[in-house]
């Protein structure tokens, strides 16, 4: 950080306003930056302008920071989702996708999303199930609904092959302000890590997935995509520990469509907490599982864990995996200390019948705000308020329920 030393002078008054504005600007949005040298400095220079009463005013007060984060599951993009988008004049547009979520998203600092499906556009056929190929169009959606972080490591990553990770990067690479985690353009990237800064706090944020449902990674380049690895892991963990305010992880892991938290992930969240990881963020098993304190025996630090939030929107059929979670965290600086001040977790109810035209027609709703008329409209029976309201009980402790 640069001081700047006070003048009376006029001729810097316009300097000293346009370094204020660059401040202020910075303050405002999250910046971000990849770094593998754990040496170096990992947020992006701030520009401080202050005059004598304000730093006699810093030096006398904590000055405390605020970031809200939210979080959703499986962004899962099945053959009839394709569909739903199609326009008469051949575009596609999923706005419609995430309209009635939206306002929950853009409310918050920082609003993470799980890309399950590999956005190789069409440069691919769109596909859906059991090798996905997704427009690019839904990541403008997902975007426009106020998603910046896009977990891209999952077991569908290799569906396209190195030619489908290269595409989705070419299509993050065009989106200002958007992070996409987990893929990777070269070795360097893969020894990166990903720092995003807001409101004058620093995230380190990693993600890594399980496997790749059996498709090998190409033998020339085994880096482009993060696989929990314990070696990886431990090696990223250290070096975004000694340089961020706060580390989360989001795991691709657990057993798909169990609501029990498999060893694997007891095993993998020991070795986080031992690490001193603040937050962990969880997908993959496409239904809810619970959310839960670990402290750490040894340093007594307490990590908040997202075992799993389900599916975000799917085409899924069970009941249960209509049913996700949207994390929802407070997370605050006092000084050098960090306090993760609220964590909840809202349910949400993927809804979808048929439509106009016999294509379906898709929204995302919060539990509380769904019906019994809306769910008797929807085209897998049974899935009735109740029945969510009592599913997400079972699963999730009452103290991080939020309606």
């Amino acid at each position: 950080m640069s001081d700047k030393k006070k003048n009376k002078n006029l001729w810097i008054l316009l300097p000293v306003t346009l370094a204020l504005a660059v401040f202020i600007g910075l303050s405002v949005s999250g910046n971000i930056t990849k770094n593998s040298d754990k040496n170096t400095p990992t947020a992006t220079t701030e520009v401080s302008v202050v005059n004598e009463d304000q730093t006699q005013k810093q030096n006398d007060e904590v000055v405390n920071s605020k970031v809200t984060l939210v979080a959703v599951g499986d962004n899962l993009i099945h053959n009839t989702l394709i569909a739903a988008g199609e326009q008469e004049d051949g575009s596609l547009d999923y706005t419609s996708l995430y309209a009635n979520i939206k306002p929950e998203i853009e409310k918050a600092d920082i609003a993470v999303i799980d890309q399950e499906t590999i956005l190789g556009g069409s440069s691919f056929e769109y596909t859906g199930y059991p090798l996905f190929n997704s427009p690019w169009e839904i990541g403008d959606a997902a975007i426009d609904a106020g998603f910046d972080i896009f977990n891209c490591a999952t077991n569908h990553t290799m569906d396209m092959g190195w030619a489908g990770i290269e595409k989705e990067l070419e299509y993050f690479s065009g989106k200002e302000n958007v992070v996409a985690l987990g893929i990777n353009a070269d070795e360097r990237d893969y020894n990166s890590i990903t720092y995003y800064e807001k409101n004058s706090i620093t995230f380190a944020l990693l993600n890594y997935t399980f496997g790749t449902n059996g498709i090998p990674l190409p033998e020339d380049k085994p880096w482009c995509v993060n696989l929990l690895d314990k070696d990886k892991v431990t090696a990223d963990i250290k070096e975004a520990r000694e340089n961020a305010d706060v580390v989360i992880v989001f795991p691709h892991w657990g057993t798909e469509n169990s609501h029990d938290v498999s060893d694997y992930q007891k095993e993998y969240t020991q070795l986080f907490s031992d690490l001193g990881v603040d937050i962990v963020i969880g997908c993959h098993p496409h239904v809810l599982q619970p959310v839960e304190w670990v402290t750490n025996e040894s340093t007594g630090k307490i990590m908040i864990v997202y075992y799993s939030l389900g599916n975000f929107i799917s085409h899924q059929i069970e009941l249960d995996q209509l049913c996700g979670g949207m994390a929802q965290l407070t997370i605050e600086k006092h000084g050098d200390e960090i306090e993760i001040s609220s964590a909840k977790l809202v349910p949400i109810v993927c809804h979808y019948n048929r439509g106009e035209n016999d294509k379906f027609v898709f929204d995302v709703y919060k539990l509380s705000d769904y019906t019994d008329e809306l769910a008797a409209s929807h085209s897998q029976s049974g899935g009735t308020v109740e029945y969510y309201t009592n599913l997400v009980n079972d699963v999730i402790d009452e103290e991080f329920i939020s309606m």
